[in-house]
């Protein structure tokens, strides 16, 4: 497959009054056309930062890219100018964000939130935008759509907001859909409704989606591949299924032992110990060092890179890399 976006090399910095914080540091990932790709990790671990610094929307004077390329069909989006940037957003990549009432302007009815997009990036009359966003509406299963057109967002549900932002994303059928957590405020039957639509959408619209989540269940019924992030970095990447099957870091693993199992006698679910560290002060070595049951003097001294361990399957950890064991020898 050819691949619709690269990032490589991407280190994102934030100054604050403690010091320089490295939140996403050396990040490596690629998108193909028509592919679902889930980076999971816990909050604070970079992977909202990462999408943002793709969008370039990292708060000005504060955050910064400062090192990597991020590479659409090609071209390099950190050379663009701002006016290009915009031209991006919302058209060739779109992004739904997690809580839609942050997102939807509460003083304008949602119809003219989204028509406004395609009156800027496709040059369309008012009228005929307005068509099309009705016909939007229609297409994420809002019933009433002309109805919920003129509303304001206050006046919808959370589960109808969250599909006026899909609606808004998809209205100039963009090739990169940003879906950052789209489903974590909504109860379990809405979350499913949401996630078959994003489904439905890619399928007949083609859109590649990388989707930013802490819910495994979502990776596993969403994602075609998926990296796992820890600390700012790529800890592990590689398609679904063997994720689930033969997980290789011991912070994946950690993560996959926390998810509640019908069959399972346990009575309390497994927890990983410890936090995540303080940014201004990382740990030598590896990152999960201090927290990994199985980590040794090697993993505390050296830093691991991310290498393939298997085909099509990288890890960044000292215990999964061939020559290990020369070091311990």
């Amino acid at each position: 497959m050819a691949k619709l976006l690269e990032v490589t090399g991407l280190r994102t910095e934030f100054k604050t009054a403690a010091g320089v914080i490295r939140a996403v540091d050396g990040v490596d990932l690629a998108v193909d056309k028509g592919e679902t790709l889930g980076i999971v990790g816990e909050s604070g671990c970079g992977k909202s930062i990462t999408s943002l610094s793709i969008m370039q929307l990292l708060p000005k004077g504060l955050g910064k890219v400062a090192a990597g390329e991020i590479r659409l069909e090609g071209e390099n989006m950190l050379a663009f100018s701002e006016r290009k940037m915009r031209q991006i957003r919302g058209n060739r990549i779109a992004m739904i964000f997690q809580e839609p009432m942050t997102s939807l302007n509460p003083v304008f009815r949602v119809g003219k939130q989204i028509a406004e997009a395609v009156r800027y990036h496709q040059g369309v009359g008012k009228k005929e935008a307005m068509l099309r966003a009705v016909e939007m509406l229609t297409k994420v299963g809002i019933p009433r759509p002309e109805k919920v057109a003129v509303s304001y967002p206050h006046e919808l549900s959370g589960g109808m907001r969250q599909r006026v932002m899909i609606a808004m994303a998809m209205i100039c059928n963009p090739k990169l859909l940003i879906a950052d957590e789209p489903t974590t405020a909504l109860d379990v039957t809405i979350q499913a409704q949401i996630l078959d639509l994003m489904r439905e959408l890619q399928r007949t619209e083609g859109t590649s989606i990388l989707m930013i989540t802490h819910d495994l269940g979502v990776v596993a019924e969403m994602c075609d591949r998926v990296v796992i992030m820890y600390a700012g970095q790529v800890v592990e990447e590689t398609d679904v299924k063997t994720l689930f099957k033969n997980p290789k870091h011991p912070y994946t693993k950690s993560l996959l032992a926390s998810l509640p199992q019908l069959n399972s006698e346990q009575e309390r679910l497994a927890s990983i110990p410890g936090q995540v560290p303080n940014p201004l002060e990382m740990p030598e070595g590896c990152r999960f060092a201090p927290r990994c049951q199985f980590a040794q003097d090697i993993c505390r001294a050296n830093a691991p890179e991310l290498e393939e361990v298997e085909a099509g399957h990288k890890c960044r950890c000292l215990l999964q890399q061939e020559g290990y064991h020369e070091h311990t020898a």
